[in-house]
């Protein structure tokens, strides 16, 4: 524990130390507000539908933050060399996996930082649905642990990392809308593209919803991704 800890802060120490991820910050910031204030000025739309679409927007900008964010986690270390050093240390490649993708999500948490003040506005100005609420947040924090382990994956996969980038995109883009290919169909393949999207999944916890259907969804996912993505970090090291 002590080991992914260690690297865990490595890799958050150099996430602040990379302009990309200021880039990516201010970006997410930028949009957020934006789409924030055009809400606010719609008067129709309640305090608790602002909420809701607000975590929306968030969901929707993670496509493409994460993979900018996670291409450069192991495609840089392969690329120049730099896992040789650090496996010199005593670690394995499950610590350097769990630790890696440990600065990532502490990284990405720490970004969602204007949702946080958006959503205390709200709460200053008007009453919000806390149980509502604290579903959602579980639902979006659900969501990024298993976008981030598809970046992850997908970091491991390659050596350069704007192939890292533009991989995990399509990977993460493919999964958002898979829903929405299926249509009307009641086909077992448009059943399986259903139950894959993890828009399908968010849709009850942003209703205030906590299925343990969507639950096992989100854990097994992201599980099975960090675990195929040891024994891939292990291949690519020794070739």
């Amino acid at each position: 524990m002590v080991n992914i800890s260690v690297i865990a802060r490595r890799e958050l120490d150099s996430f602040f130390l990379s302009p990309v991820s200021y880039v990516v910050l201010t970006a997410f910031a930028m949009i957020h507000g934006v789409r924030f204030s055009a809400l606010l000025g719609q008067q129709q739309i309640a305090s608790g539908m602002v909420a809701t679409r607000t975590l929306w927007l968030s969901l929707s900008l993670l496509i493409f933050a994460v993979p900018v964010l996670t291409m450069r986690l192991m495609s840089r270390e392969f690329g120049q060399r730099t896992i040789e050093n650090l496996l010199t240390a005593p670690v394995t490649d499950g610590q350097v996996v769990a630790g890696k993708y440990m600065g990532a999500l502490l990284f990405t948490l720490a970004m969602l930082a204007p949702l946080w003040l958006e959503i205390a506005y709200l709460e200053a100005v008007t009453d919000l649905d806390w149980g509502r609420m604290m579903a959602a947040f579980m639902g979006l924090f659900l969501v990024i642990c298993q976008f981030l382990a598809v970046g992850l994956l997908c970091s491991t996969l390659t050596r350069m990392q704007f192939a890292s980038a533009i991989l995990s995109f399509a990977a993460l883009l493919g999964l958002f809308f898979a829903w929405f290919l299926t249509g009307g169909s009641q086909s077992q393949a448009a059943s399986v593209l259903r139950y894959l999207s993890p828009l399908n999944h968010f849709r009850s916890f942003g209703n205030g919803v906590i299925d343990s259907r969507d639950l096992v969804y989100y854990v097994a996912s992201t599980a099975l991704l960090l675990y195929v993505t040891v024994p891939v970090a292990e291949f690519k090291r020794w070739r």
